[in-house]
């Protein structure tokens, strides 16, 4: 995470120093919002965090103008979904519900980093085509 970060405060211009503000603040509620719970039930402090994640992060992808914001925003909606899954299915497997529940940041951290890359790389394409 820290260095999606670094790479996101490096080269993703106003959209990365965005997603870095929110993507701190999402880990920084989510120490004690996971102390909070336990995985036998629906973690709903938890689940109250990632949805207003994904709230900042519809709302980033609403105002950039890139592609990776999308990605990224169906990643933390993914996250959203497991712990609605938990409210449905009372009998879901804790080990399934964290799993589900912390999977999608590896996949929303590779699109940041990704998709800031694809951007730059446009970018300098667009400069430097004849």
């Amino acid at each position: 995470m820290l260095l999606t970060c670094a790479f996101a405060l490096a080269f993703g211009g106003r959209d990365g120093r965005r997603f870095v503000v929110i993507s701190a603040a999402a880990v920084v509620l989510t120490i004690p919002a996971q102390l909070a719970g336990s995985w036998q039930a629906t973690q709903y402090w938890l689940m109250t965090v990632d949805l207003f994640t994904f709230v900042a992060l519809l709302w980033l992808m609403l105002q950039s103008q890139r592609y990776w914001p999308v990605w990224v925003s169906a990643c933390q909606l993914m996250t959203v979904l497991s712990h609605v899954a938990t409210l449905l299915l009372q009998s879901f497997s804790d080990r399934i519900y964290e799993g589900l529940s912390t999977v999608w940041i590896i996949p929303l951290m590779l699109f940041a980093i990704v998709g800031i890359e694809l951007d730059r790389k446009s970018l300098h394409d667009r400069a430097y085509s004849a």
